[in-house]
């Protein structure tokens, strides 16, 4: 490259040559993010052959489905090297198969929020039926509670404490009082953009067992009937039968929800990284792509676990120096060309970074030099790249649309609504379910605690109040084992 991305964007940020600077950062962008997918895909997708295939199990007709699409895809693309115009129409078949994907795993996620709440009731009842050792009385263990959450001044992991605790102590708190804390949380986002709020709004309901997800109709509805059984069950007077039945219940099919879980992170980081490459290669000219000795190696990799999950006869094994017979062998191979490529993406994310971070306001000041310029499309793509580059495996790749302010009307409208929701779902509810979702959502909203010493009364008043020993020794041990991990590690630290 003749220029490199750092000229680009001191020359913009300069509005210095820009008819000339724009089109360069646009290639560079793309090139860059492309060649970044290209490395961690091979490593990905190496990975995710092994997964499958030694640790996954069989797969459903819908899995197996999903993954020879994704098969499909690459093979198509790495394989047969199709045209700019070929490129786009399988991007736009991954972003199909993505919208699916997030699909299927929101529902997983809603399953296993609604399955959480009845493990954090059982296992308050669990010492009903098991003998309890002895436990801190509850002066000390306050005292131990209040010395671990402030024995840090960070007050981003002071709050995560406090937090922690919170959602593991006896809930006696009042419902009005519980209200209250919800519009002060709501409160909170006054002034912040909508979409901050409606993040916090999913949150809620996704942890109070509010959320209903249209598609849960539809995908993954054998979860249903176990979920079913356990609303209907009667927890306050439950016999040891019953709780290893309830038991079984709730870790089988969390065990099933989170294995699924796990693989339909691992389809959508595929096809997120699947997706920028092809979508790159749509955009870019063959004289502007990046010609890479490393990223040919990073292209043998994907082209030979895309061949050994096809079972296909290949000459990509010639490319080795002595003879491949055995998958064992083939993979052994490709790992030791993985070796070749260590450090490729932590150099070019480094890039990444600096090109992201001007990436807002270079669209801001150029807006009308880039609809001139005919790079409004490359703009919105880069824009998706940075999506899809993130953390954030099934972040919404939608068109951007204007973000407003949270004003108070529309704080207290929110707020009202969640608390509605909420009281009409308790109405319904045992004490134990809403103790549970009252729990639940404290856990993760705002902390509502201004000093220490409302922390030690709220601790040591959750205790008093409590006069079900079982639970109580229940919220006590795994507050204690926090407090022994947390002290060890630190031990391992110093």
């Amino acid at each position: 490259m003749n220029i490199s991305i750092t000229k680009c964007i001191r020359e913009l940020n300069r509005n210095h040559n820009v008819e000339e600077m724009l089109p360069e950062y646009v290639k560079q962008c793309r090139n860059y993010y492309g060649s970044h997918a290209c490395y961690k895909l091979a490593l990905e997708y190496f990975m995710f052959f092994e997964n499958v295939s030694e640790e996954a199990g069989p797969l459903n007709s819908d899995e197996d489905r999903i993954l020879g699409q994704i098969n499909s895809i690459t093979e198509s693309f790495f394989l047969k090297m199709p045209d700019m115009e070929g490129c786009k129409k399988l991007s736009e078949e991954l972003l199909s198969l993505r919208k699916e994907i997030t699909d299927r795993m929101q529902v997983l996620s809603a399953y296993v929020d609604c399955f959480s709440v009845y493990e954090y009731i059982l296992n308050r009842l669990e010492y009903r039926f098991k003998d309890m050792e002895e436990m801190p009385e509850d002066v000390q263990f306050t005292e131990d509670v209040v010395q671990f959450i402030f024995s840090s001044k960070d007050n981003a992991a002071i709050n995560e404490k406090v937090r922690f605790v919170i959602g593991q102590l006896p809930m006696r708190m009042l419902r009005s009082k519980y209200f209250d804390v919800i519009r002060e949380s709501v409160s909170i986002y006054k002034g912040n953009s909508l979409s901050s709020l409606e993040g916090f709004e999913y949150m809620f309901r996704t942890n109070a067992m509010l959320y209903k997800d249209k598609n849960m109709d539809i995908y993954f509805t054998e979860f249903k009937k176990p979920l079913e059984e356990l609303k209907n069950a009667g927890f306050e007077d439950i016999d040891i039968t019953q709780y290893k039945n309830y038991n079984d219940i709730v870790e089988d099919n969390t065990y099933e929800l989170l294995k699924l879980s796990d693989l339909y992170i691992l389809f959508g980081e595929i096809v997120n990284l699947l997706y920028t490459v092809i979508a790159v290669a749509a955009y870019t000219d063959e004289a502007d792509r990046v010609q890479d000795k490393s990223l040919g190696v990073a292209a043998t990799v994907i082209k030979g676990i895309n061949v050994l999950f096809s079972g296909k006869d290949s000459d990509i094994w010639r490319l080795a120096e002595e003879a491949l017979d055995i998958e064992k062998e083939k993979l052994e191979w490709l790992s030791e060309l993985l070796d070749e490529l260590t450090g490729k993406q932590e150099t070019i994310s480094e890039i990444l970074d600096m090109a992201e971070a001007a990436l807002g306001q270079v669209k801001e000041v150029h807006g009308g030099a880039i609809d001139s310029l005919g790079l409004t499309e490359n703009f919105d793509l880069l824009a998706r790249l940075s999506l899809l580059n993130s953390n954030s495996t099934f972040a919404e790749l939608g068109e951007d649309i204007e973000d407003v302010e949270v004003t108070a009307q529309m704080a207290d409208e929110a707020a009202g609504k969640l608390i509605s929701e909420v009281k009409e779902l308790f109405k319904n509810s045992s004490r134990i379910l809403r103790r549970a979702v009252m729990a639940n959502t404290l856990e993760k909203i705002p902390v509502f605690f201004n000093t220490p010493q409302e922390v030690a009364d709220y601790v040591s008043l959750s205790l008093l109040q409590c006069d079900d020993e079982a639970e109580k020794y229940a919220s006590k041990e795994i507050i204690m084992d926090e407090i022994e991990e947390y002290r060890m590690f630190n031990e391992t630290q110093e």
